[in-house]
C-alpha cells in the first residue's frame, strides 16, 4: 500500500495516496517505527501539496513528538506556518499571522542547526537546507513588508470613520491578494495606486527614532504628521479641478453639491487636469513615497485599487446577488466592476449610460479612467456614442438625470474624457461637438431633452460648454416635425423668469461669441473676465450679475478644506 501511495503522489493524487498511506499505517502495530514515520512524512508531504496548512502543522507536530530530530517534519512545518504569515489560504487575524511569522523562523533555524549537527553529508539533507536558506529570506522580507509597517505605523485615533472603514479594514483584515492581471497591468493604474496613498497620508502618523550619537542609543521617539500635507496636496488637486476650463469640483462656498472624493475621481483629476508642471510643483509621487512607503506597498495599493482578494471577489460574486455586467455594478459597485474587468466583461458603453444616468460619479469615472487607459483596445469617443434600445448614448443618459445633483459633474467629465482622448486640435473639437450634440433617435439632442424635462442644472452645465439644441453639422438637416416640437418646447419657457430664458437664448445660439450671462450675442466686441479670459460679458452690469456664480469656476477659484471635511468627504475603497 506504501508503494501505491507514492505512484499516486507521483500522479498528483494526493487524496489516493493519503488513502493508500493511511492503510498501510492503520496495519502498522508502531506508530513510531521507522516504517511509520516514513509514511506519516509521506502523508505531511501530502497535506502541504494540497495547501492543508494547519493539517501540517499539527502533523508535523505529532511526528516531531515522538522524533524530535526529523528534519523534513521541521522545513514542512515552517513552511506551512510560512503560507499561513503570508496570507494564503489562511483564517488567521493580523496578530496569529505575525505568530506563525516568528515560528516559521523558529522551526526553520532549527533544522538548518539539526543538519549541521549531522556528521553525514547528503545531497538530501544539502538540498533540504537549501530551502530553509531560502524560506528564511522570503520570511525576512515578508516580516518587513507585512507586519510591522501595518498596525504600528497607522495612527487610527482620529474619528475619521470612513478612511478607517475602507483602507484601514484592508489593510488589518486577513485577505488573500489575487495579484497583478493582463487586463489591469499596473502601468494603467499609476494614477489609482497614487490616490490610494493620498488617502493613507490623511491619517497617518510615522514613528521615527531619534538614537543618540554619541552613545549610540535611542533618545527619544519623534512622530510624523503627513495628514496635514496629504491635507494640501489634495486641496491642491481639487483647486486645479475646480478652475477654468475643468469646472470639474464646486470651490469651497459653492452652493453646488459636492462629490464624494473616490480613488477612481481623484484618479481622474491627476490624469487628465494636472499638467507636468503641476506634477512638479505639487511634488505627489515623492509626498506618496515618503508618507506611505513604510505602510502601503505597492501590491498592497494595486490590491486596494482594484479590489483585488480572493475574499472580496468571492463576496461580490453573482452567487451572492452581484451584477453580472457592468449595466448593473458601475451604478456603484467597484469590486464588481473589477470582478467583471477581470472575468472579460466588455459592456463598457452599458455601465457609463448607467453610471451618468444615476449620477454614481465613482462609477463613472471608473469606466472613462478604463477606455483612456483603452483596455481592449477601445476607443473612448465611440463607446460614449454607443446607444441603447432607445437610441441614447451616454450624454443623453446623464441629460436625463434628474435626482442625483451630479448630472453637471457628469456632463463636464464626459466633455473632458472626449477632449483629452486627442492632441489633435480639429480632432478635439469634433470630438467633443459629437459627444455634445449627437441626437437619439426621435431627434433629441441632449441640450433639447434637458429643455424639454425642465431639468436647469443640466441646462445650465450645457450652456456652457457651448451644445445646440441642434447641430446640422452633426445629426444633419432637422426633419419638420422635430422643428415644431422644437419651437414648442422653447414656447413654455417665455414665462419661467429670467434664468431660464437666458438659459434658452444660450442654448438657441448658434455663435461661440455670446455673453456668459444672458446669452445674447451684442454687435460691439465682448469684455473678458480678467482673471480667467474666457467669461465674455457684453456689458459690465452682466458681468457682476453673473460673479456669483462665475467665481466658483474661475482662475481665482480655491478648495481650501480642513482634515475634518476630508475625513467626512473622503470615500476610501471598501471590501
Amino acid at each position: 500500500m506504501k508503494e501505491q501511495g507514492n505512484v499516486f503522489y507521483r500522479e498528483k493524487k494526493y487524496d489516493d495516496a493519503l488513502c493508500c498511506w493511511g492503510s498501510a499505517l492503520g496495519a502498522l502495530p508502531d506508530r513510531t517505527s521507522p516504517l511509520a514515520i516514513t509514511i506519516r512524512s509521506n502523508s505531511i508531504m501530502a497535506y502541504l501539496a494540497s495547501d492543508l496548512y494547519e493539517r501540517v502543522v499539527k502533523e508535523s507536530t505529532l511526528l516531531l513528538e515522538d522524533d524530535p530530530r526529523h528534519a523534513k517534519s521541521l522545513a514542512r512545518r515552517g513552511t506551512a506556518r510560512e503560507k499561513l504569515a503570508s496570507n494564503r489560504g489562511s483564517s488567521a487575524t493580523f496578530q496569529q499571522r505575525k505568530e506563525f511569522h516568528n515560528q516559521a523562523v523558529e522551526d526553520m533555524n532549527t533544522c538548518i542547526e539539526l543538519l549541521n549537527s549531522n556528521s553525514e553529508t547528503d545531497p538530501g539533507q544539502e538540498r533540504l537546507k537549501r530551502e530553509c536558506e531560502q524560506s528564511l529570506e522570503r520570511l525576512s522580507k515578508l516580516d518587513d513588508d507585512y507586519y510591522t509597517r501595518i498596525a504600528e505605523n497607522l495612527d487610527n485615533s482620529s474619528n475619521r470613520d470612513n478612511i478607517d472603514s475602507g483602507l484601514g479594514r484592508y489593510l488589518s483584515m486577513n485577505l488573500t491578494p489575487l495579484g497583478e492581471h493582463p487586463r489591469i497591468p499596473k502601468s494603467s493604474m499609476r494614477f489609482e495606486m497614487l490616490a490610494v496613498r493620498l488617502m493613507a497620508a490623511l491619517e497617518t502618523t510615522q514613528r521615527i527614532s531619534v538614537v543618540n550619537a554619541k552613545t549610540g542609543e535611542e533618545a527619544a521617539e519623534t512622530k510624523l504628521d503627513y495628514s496635514e500635507r496629504g491635507k494640501d496636496i489634495l486641496n491642491q488637486i481639487l483647486t486645479t479641478a475646480a478652475q477654468v476650463p475643468f469646472c470639474l469640483f464646486p470651490a469651497t462656498g459653492s452652493t453646488v453639491r459636492c462629490p464624494p472624493i473616490t480613488v477612481h475621481l481623484l484618479a481622474f483629476y491627476m490624469r487628465t487636469c494636472l499638467s507636468e508642471k503641476a506634477w512638479k510643483e505639487f511634488k505627489i509621487e515623492e509626498f506618496c513615497e515618503e508618507a506611505t512607503s513604510q505602510i502601503i506597498s505597492d501590491d498592497e495599493a494595486y490590491a486596494i485599487a482594484t479590489h483585488g482578494y480572493h475574499e472580496v471577489e468571492d463576496r461580490h460574486s453573482p452567487l451572492h446577488g452581484h451584477g453580472k455586467a457592468f449595466a448593473q455594478s458601475a451604478r456603484g459597485c467597484m469590486p464588481c466592476c473589477f470582478r467583471l474587468t477581470r472575468g472579460g466583461a466588455k459592456d463598457w458603453a452599458a455601465g457609463l449610460q448607467q453610471a451618468v444616468h444615476f449620477g454614481k460619479i465613482e462609477g463613472a469615472a471608473f469606466v472613462l479612467n478604463r477606455l483612456l487607459e483603452r483596455i481592449d483596445g477601445k476607443s473612448l469617443v465611440p463607446t460614449m456614442l454607443e446607444s441603447d434600445q432607445a437610441g441614447c448614448n451616454t450624454m443623453m443618459h446623464a441629460a436625463n438625470d434628474m435626482n442625483s445633483g451630479f448630472s453637471w459633474l457628469s456632463i463636464r467629465m464626459l466633455v473632458h474624457a472626449a477632449s483629452f482622448s486627442t492632441v489633435d486640435p480639429t480632432e478635439k473639437e469634433m470630438a467633443v461637438r459629437t459627444v455634445l450634440n449627437k441626437s437619439d433617435n426621435f431627434g433629441f439632442t441632449p441640450a433639447l431633452a434637458s429643455c424639454s424635462l425642465v431639468n436647469k442644472a443640466t441646462m445650465e452645465t450645457f450652456a456652457q460648454v457651448g451644445a445646440r439644441l441642434h447641430d446640422k453639422r452633426i445629426n444633419g438637416k432637422q426633419l419638420s416635425k422635430m422643428v415644431k416640437m422644437h419651437n414648442s418646447i422653447m414656447r413654455q419657457f417665455d414665462s419661467m423668469g429670467e434664468d431660464i430664458a437666458n438659459l434658452t437664448r444660450a442654448l438657441k445660439a448658434t455663435s461661440d461669441e455670446l455673453c456668459s450671462y444672458c446669452g445674447r450675442s451684442p454687435e460691439k466686441k465682448l469684455l473678458s473676465c480678467g482673471r480667467c479670459f474666457l467669461a465674455k460679458y457684453c456689458s459690465g452690469v452682466c458681468q457682476k450679475k453673473h460673479y456669483k456664480k462665475h467665481k466658483f469656476v474661475c482662475s481665482s477659484a480655491k478648495v481650501d478644506q480642513d482634515l475634518d471635511w476630508f475625513a467626512s468627504n473622503v470615500s476610501a475603497p471598501r471590501p
